[in-house]
């Protein structure tokens, strides 16, 4: 059964960092629970051309991190599908401008938000974007893409006092553009019907002004972005990210950026704002505020016929459910139109599994090995000041020393936070050859070792059960469908 673009359909969606590993189990649930599903990996981050992967350079280090090409897992996806006859969208995951993957990986493990790139920056992401699209077609294509230009939001025009951003905006933006923004926005009320009120939105000058400095840039290039994309595999499914902007998104803002993106022909399946998730941590605010907030958004999103994604949806380890309750307000507060994103938890629950094998044991000594692996390169990228330090990653290696040293935390936990957040470097560490030592021993042990097979295989099982069925996914391949209408 081939991939297939969802179009609206609530689903989750899935990364696979190794395929081999978590594919099998997930095909078989979305089997027995009737789920169709999205399956992706973070472009730049997370997967990266063949070559890439390959590559000795050291700029390339933290490139496709997992080590899983684009080739590998599209071809995987898509292979695996039809053997268990489950219906799955091949998605290309936060296709991005950025300076760089180390920067992006900092600042969504805690660090400091860094806005801005050069011209020379947007050239050489615009030519990297390229060459991943290239390789995406080679081996079929893919039904969707998230595309994220978070770095080319200036946050910095908030700081602002109301008399700088007219000054900036009367220099910076033409006037044929100012004119035409202010003759859609100002005066104009925008009005939004959700579940049991009508929410008004109304632009002032100031407002336009500040937007418009804020997100034209970003914009611009979701519209480029997207261009590329299609040159390579035609019309795509399309979702824009702006999670990773270090602040709530605002209503007016989200009204903006949509109605931008629909003026200039972009039709948006999914929009995916920050509502409050921070990567691998449970959600920590208040659950009534949480589900008026997602409400709220919903409805303005779903006006504009699009829905909602969720990412950062992982907590802080596999069995949190991103805090109590927290699942059921995501579905409850969109009335289960959403898109629901995780992606590292099912490796982070590979080495919990592998943790807790007996010391001595083949997968326990393996972990020990990783961990050890882990802890020792980050010491030393404090040590060296390296690209991914930050003081963020300082303190965390320092709270682990500090509570196995007074007895708080076992050494070696897989809940040490800064584990949790690095943990991933084990699929990109190199030997002296250039050689992803750890991932392919993972990989072994995992082909070769059945009592690890099965107790990790029963484990996500259960985890993905729990996840579907608290987010309303359960049966969505027969409860969802779209009346096209010519």
């Amino acid at each position: 059964m081939p991939s297939r673009y969802l179009g609206l359909t609530p689903r989750p969606g899935f990364g696979v960092r190794l395929p081999d590993v978590v594919l099998p189990t997930m095909y078989r649930i979305f089997k027995e629970l009737n789920v169709v599903a999205n399956i992706m990996l973070s472009y730049h981050r997370e997967t990266g051309p063949e070559d890439v992967i390959a590559s000795l350079n050291p700029r390339d280090f933290l490139k496709g991190h997992t080590g899983t090409s684009i080739k590998e897992y599209i071809s995987k996806a898509r292979k695996l599908s039809d053997l268990y006859s489950v219906v799955v969208e091949i998605e290309a995951d936060h296709v991005s401008l950025m300076a760089s993957p180390e920067r992006a990986i900092k600042r969504i493990s805690g660090a400091a938000f860094e806005y801005g790139l050069t011209d020379e920056e947007i050239r050489e992401s615009l030519n990297y974007i390229e060459k991943e699209m290239k390789e995406a077609k080679e081996v079929g294509g893919v039904e969707f893409v998230t595309v994220d230009t978070c770095e080319l939001v200036d946050l910095g025009v908030d700081k602002l006092s109301e008399s700088e951003v007219l000054a900036r905006y009367e220099s910076e933006v033409p006037e044929d553009v100012r004119r035409s923004l202010e003759k859609k926005y100002i005066g104009k009320v925008f009005t939004f019907l959700g579940p049991e009120y009508c929410i008004e939105v109304k632009f002032s000058r100031i407002d336009v002004a500040r937007l418009a400095l804020k997100y034209l840039k970003s914009i611009e290039y979701v519209e480029k972005v997207y261009s590329l994309v299609e040159t390579y595999l035609g019309p795509v499914g399309l979702e824009v990210a702006l999670d990773e902007l270090p602040e709530l998104t605002p209503v007016k803002d989200l009204v903006f950026y949509l109605n931008e993106l629909r003026d200039r022909g972009l039709n948006i399946n999914f929009i995916a704002p920050n509502v409050g998730f921070r990567k691998r941590e449970d959600y920590a605010g208040e659950l009534g505020e949480l589900r008026e907030r997602l409400e709220v958004l919903s409805t303005v999103a779903k006006s504009f016929g699009t829905l909602l994604s969720i990412h950062s949806g992982s907590g802080a380890h596999p069995y949190s459910d991103k805090g109590i309750g927290v699942w059921e307000t995501v579905r409850d507060a969109t009335s289960g139109l959403v898109k629901y994103k995780v992606s590292g938890i099912f490796i982070q629950l590979l080495l919990e599994v592998m943790a807790r094998f007996p010391r001595g044991s083949r997968p326990r000594t393996l972990y020990e090995e990783i961990f050890s692996t882990v802890h020792d390169y980050l010491i030393k990228e404090v040590e060296k000041r390296g690209y991914l330090y930050s003081p963020e990653l300082e303190q965390m290696l320092r709270r682990y020393e500090d509570e196995v040293r007074k007895g708080l935390r076992e050494e070696m936990d897989p809940r040490a936070d800064f584990f949790r957040h690095y943990f991933f470097l084990f699929q990109t560490v190199r030997d002296s050859r250039g050689f992803r030592y750890l991932r392919e021993k993972v990989l072994e042990l995992y082909r070769e070792d059945e009592e690890l097979r099965k107790a990790y295989e029963r484990e996500l099982a259960h985890l993905l059960t729990r996840f579907l069925t608290k987010l309303g996914y359960v049966n969505n391949a027969i409860r969802w469908r779209t009346i096209h209408i010519a």
